[in-house]
Formats: structure tokens, C-alpha cells, sequence
């Protein structure tokens, strides 16, 4: 039972590098967004390294719960207490995980509404700029008359 509780506790640690990650990330974005959004590559890469790694230990959970030594066992109250412990550590990280996706995803979203805005405010400019500009056309008569 020791191994399966040091393997929770494992997996919290991960949860935990994962939650700074995106803690990480949103303040980058909240700061400096063109640095983060540039970065947006790194960032995906570590979060799946760490599902990665949080999964591996979600499998050796499984098998050792799904081996024969654990195929009748009932744990006792402490031992309940503790795995509770450690679902209930999950879970508050899980919700600050969540709160922080949603948090970067509205920034992001953000941040591509203000490009947009800005690509459409190039393009009106090019625009303008047209109508002031002659046509070669217009030059040529222009140097034939002189």
C-alpha cells in the first residue's frame, strides 16, 4: 500500500509542475503577450510531457491495483483517509488547472481578436494610401505633356 500511496503522492507532485506551468503561462500572457504568444509552442510541449509522465503513473496505479496481492484488499480507515487526502489535493489542483486554461484561453482569444483588429486597420490603411497614389498610367501623360 506504501508503494500505491508514494505514487499519489507522485502524481500530486506532477499536478503541482503542471498548475506552475500554467500559472507561468498566464502571467507571461497577462504581461507580456507577444513573448508568450511566441512561446505558445513551448508551453503546449511541457503540458504534454507532464500529461506523459502523470499517465505512466496513473498505469503502474492500475497494475498494482489490478495485481493478484490486491485483488481482495480492503483498506482500513487510515489507509481510506489518507488516499482521500491525496484525491482531495488532486482535486483543488485540478480546479486551479481548470480556472487557469479557461484564463489563457479568453487571453489568447483575446489576443487574436486585437490581431484581427489590427490586420483589418493595415488593410484600410493600404487602402487609403492607394487612392493617394498616381497610376503609372497617370505618370506616363504626365511626362508626355512635359
Amino acid at each position: 500500500m506504501n508503494e500505491i500511496f508514494k505514487l499519489l503522492e507522485d502524481k500530486n507532485y506532477w499536478f503541482k509542475k503542471y498548475l506552475a506551468g500554467n500559472e507561468a503561462y498566464a502571467l507571461a500572457l497577462e504581461h507580456e503577450p507577444e513573448i508568450a504568444t511566441d512561446e505558445i509552442d513551448f508551453f503546449y510541449g511541457n503540458r504534454e510531457s507532464l500529461l506523459k509522465i502523470i499517465g505512466s503513473i496513473d498505469k503502474k496505479i492500475q497494475a498494482i491495483l489490478g495485481s493478484v496481492a490486491f485483488q481482495n484488499f480492503v483498506p482500513d480507515s487510515e489507509q481510506k483517509t489518507k488516499i482521500n487526502y491525496f484525491i482531495r489535493e488532486k482535486d483543488s489542483i485540478l480546479k486551479r488547472i481548470l480556472e487557469l486554461d479557461e484564463k489563457i484561453m479568453a487571453d489568447l482569444e483575446k489576443i487574436r481578436v486585437e490581431g484581427e483588429e489590427k490586420i483589418r486597420n493595415v488593410h484600410k490603411g493600404k487602402k487609403a494610401l492607394a487612392k493617394y497614389k498616381s497610376s503609372n498610367k497617370y505618370n506616363e501623360r504626365l511626362n508626355k505633356r512635359v
